[in-house]
Formats: structure tokens, sequence, C-alpha cells
């Protein structure tokens, strides 16, 4: 009998998309912040992460388990993966909503709550990643106390 995948014993579902979860929350806080340093920069259009984008399709996900880059063609005789097949970071879309008379789209109390809430949602994924990593390693001790 021959493996043809390795799977790692910390490598679970839930920490997997913990993991997603907690990357999309580091971008869009750097999204949300860049909007706060530019609350005065005239015509600056608000920036987000859309909601609910699609996650990667399960060939995307093992090639970034296996630790593979994104696969990029350079020349034309290159083979690349399908277009859904490869891993995409998330994009900022532009959120225009004009509110001032110089162009400029950020409201900074908006923008600060924005920022409470995604810290806490932070928080929250890194708990359940933790408490996920607590279970196994309580499992790897046979639940024997150091």
């Amino acid at each position: 009998m021959r493996i043809t995948e390795y799977r790692t014993f910390w490598d679970t579902p839930t920490l997997q998309a913990a993991e997603r979860a907690l990357s999309r929350a580091t971008a869009r806080h750097k999204i949300l912040a860049h909007n706060l340093a530019n609350v005065n920069t005239p015509n600056f259009v608000r920036l987000d992460l859309p909601e609910g984008e699609a996650p990667p399709s399960r060939l995307a996900q093992r090639a970034q388990q296996a630790g593979v880059l994104p696969l990029r063609t350079t020349d034309p005789r290159h083979v690349a993966l399908p277009r859904t097949a490869q891993v995409r970071q998330p994009t900022p879309a532009p959120q225009p909503m004009p509110m001032r008379t110089d162009g400029n789209t950020i409201d900074p109390e908006y923008e600060m709550a924005q920022l409470a809430e995604n810290e806490l949602r932070y928080a929250m994924l890194a708990r359940i990643a933790n408490s996920q990593i607590q279970g196994l390693r309580n499992a790897i001790r046979e639940g024997r106390t150091p």
C-alpha cells in the first residue's frame, strides 16, 4: 500500500478554518488602519474586504497546506492550475460613500467601530485555535498535567 497524502496530527479542519479566518482578520485590520491613516487625504475612497468571499477550492487548500507557492505562468509553455484552484489573497474593494466636500469617504467613528469589531473577531478566533491546540496537547499527554 502506498501513502499518497500525508496529514499531520494538528491539521484539523477547525484549525484550518481558524487560520484562514485569522489571516482575513489581519488583512482587514491593515486595511481599516490604512483608511484611518488617510482620513484627511482629499478624494480618498474607503477600502474594505468584501463580505462572504468564496472559500478556496480543495485543490488550493491542499497546495497551501503543502506549503506550495501560488503558481504563475511566465512562459506560454507553462501549465497552470485552473483559476478556481489557485490560492487567492483577500483583495480590498473600494467602498465609495461621498460624505465630505473634499471627496474623502472616511468616517473616523465608523472606522474605529469596525476596528474594534475586527479586534473582537480576531480574539475569538485566536481563542478557538488555542482551545483546539490545548485539546490536542491534552490528548498527546493522555490527560496528565505537566
